[in-house]
């Protein structure tokens, strides 16, 4: 429970600080958007490229900033969209805990 309180908080909290700061954040009603959507999932993954960068160069101090804003795009993303995470990770949580060891049979 707890973890959904903060989730929610901090999510409201970047849809402020974007919104405040003159970004255009998802609404609910975009869902259906093929362009506003994938445009936000492709700055999540360019945040990861760029933690994957300062991991190759062994920089961790932005290592650690680059994973924090993949957290701030993805709750931006959700909350814009009316998604509940806290509720989504507990629930996948709970799902994990139930898969065998190394489920699906990859090597990574």
């Amino acid at each position: 429970m707890i973890l959904h309180h903060h989730l929610k908080g901090l999510g409201k909290e970047i849809v402020e600080i974007n919104t405040a700061n003159g970004w255009n954040c998802l609404k609910p009603d975009q869902w259906a958007d093929t362009y506003k959507v994938p445009a936000v999932l492709a700055l999540v993954h360019s945040e990861v490229s760029e933690a994957l960068e300062a991991f190759r160069k062994d920089d961790r101090e932005n290592f650690r900033e680059e994973l924090a804003d993949v957290i701030i795009r993805v709750l931006d993303c959700a909350t814009g969209l009316g998604l509940d995470m806290g509720e989504a990770v507990r629930l996948k949580m709970a799902a994990n805990r139930k898969r065998s060891y190394r489920h699906g049979g990859k090597r990574v």
